[in-house]
């Protein structure tokens, strides 16, 4: 072979090896300031967050580069999403091992990316190791909207029900929840407000599903981290919200517990809750409503919707305060396989929510 011609093919192969090694890989933690947080976050002992609730999210913003995360469950089907340039892209279920999972790939371009949590606690705590960036440039995060939503509920406020497919078999799956399109973030994103959800399936203000009581209900995991867990309490002035909205009962007004709940128990703890509510945050507008589920009809000498209604409004006049209210929801009875509102009932429900809860703002 020629000298000039063994010159020419080492250059080029130096010239492919440098363009190989022009491939950077930043590593940022979850805890960067570039990375803001939506939702309820514990510390990990390294600079990893942990968290439970649902619809927890990472917003980042990026200008071109590959973007993906490293990521585990502490139990197989929960499921994460990404949302690209307010896009949904793709859902994707955590392993029970730390894996890195591509969220965006290269294309050149600047893109808003929110990484959020479908399930709830008891499907699984989510850890975040890092995020990785390549060939990109992280930038400030996005803004949230300075208006603050807080809902506080059970599986309903969850999303629990909402992807299930219209033709599915019955057969209820790990994918089934999508608290990103439940009531009360549908209702924020109509508001223009940033939403929480500190939410917990099964559970209630009194009493779970199932009538045990020594489960932290919602007067109790409301002050956690993560709901049932040994995270520390959260920082209750990371989200200070404009609005609180309560839909809790359906599960202590089970009608396969027995007789519907006693009513100066049940009444007494929803003021005492409120009543700390209130006093956590002195400027914010507090509305109960009785939620979708519950209705009448299921049992008429144990009418859940009307007694359950009537209690609400008892928590309201003996509060004696301006700043809460009640107000009604109606019955959206899910489908044939699952009593949880569906997706459609969930964009029926935020959209009669909203004349009532919008001008609380």
């Amino acid at each position: 072979m020629k000298p000039l011609l063994i010159l020419l093919l080492a250059t080029l192969a130096g010239a492919g090896c440098a363009s190989q090694n022009n491939s950077t890989t930043q590593r940022f933690a979850p805890q960067d300031t570039q990375i803001r947080w939506s939702g309820r976050t514990a510390a990990t002992e390294g600079a990893g967050v942990r968290f439970g609730y649902p619809s927890v999210s990472a917003n980042l913003a990026i200008t071109g580069g590959t973007l993906s995360v490293m990521a585990h469950s502490s139990k197989p089907g929960t499921y994460l999403a990404v949302t690209v340039d307010d896009q949904p892209r793709r859902r994707f279920e955590l392993a029970t091992e730390p894996r890195l999972y591509p969220l965006v790939t290269d294309d050149g371009k600047a893109h808003n990316i929110r990484l959020s949590h479908l399930g709830e606690t008891w499907r699984g705590i989510v850890t975040v190791d890092h995020f990785e960036l390549t060939n990109g440039q992280l930038q400030a995060p996005p803004k949230a909207p300075s208006r603050k939503l807080l809902v506080i509920g059970d599986s309903v406020t969850c999303g629990e029900g909402v992807h299930r497919p219209a033709d599915n078999n019955c057969e209820a799956g790990a994918s089934w929840p999508d608290p990103d399109n439940s009531y009360g973030m549908l209702l924020g994103r109509e508001l223009n407000a940033e939403t929480q959800l500190v939410c917990y399936g099964g559970r209630g203000l009194t009493r779970s599903w199932n009538g045990r009581t020594d489960e932290a209900q919602a007067p109790q995991f409301f002050y956690q981290a993560i709901a049932d867990s040994e995270a520390p309490a959260a920082d209750l002035t990371a989200f200070v919200p404009d609005v609180i909205l309560i839909s809790l009962g359906t599960n202590d007004f089970s009608l396969g517990i027995g007789p519907l709940p006693e009513r100066e128990h049940f009444v007494s703890t929803y003021v005492d809750f409120t009543q700390r509510l209130l006093a956590l945050y002195p400027d914010a507008e507090i509305a109960l409503t009785e939620g979708a589920i519950v209705n009448d009809n299921a049992d008429p000498e144990r009418p859940q919707k009307t007694v359950l209604r009537e209690y609400i409004a008892a928590t309201v006049e003996q509060l004696g305060s301006p700043r809460v209210r009640q107000v009604l929801s109606q019955y959206h009875p899910g489908d044939k396989c699952d009593a949880h509102p569906t997706g459609a009932q969930h964009r029926a429900m935020a959209h009669e929510l909203q004349p009532l809860i919008g001008p609380l703002f």
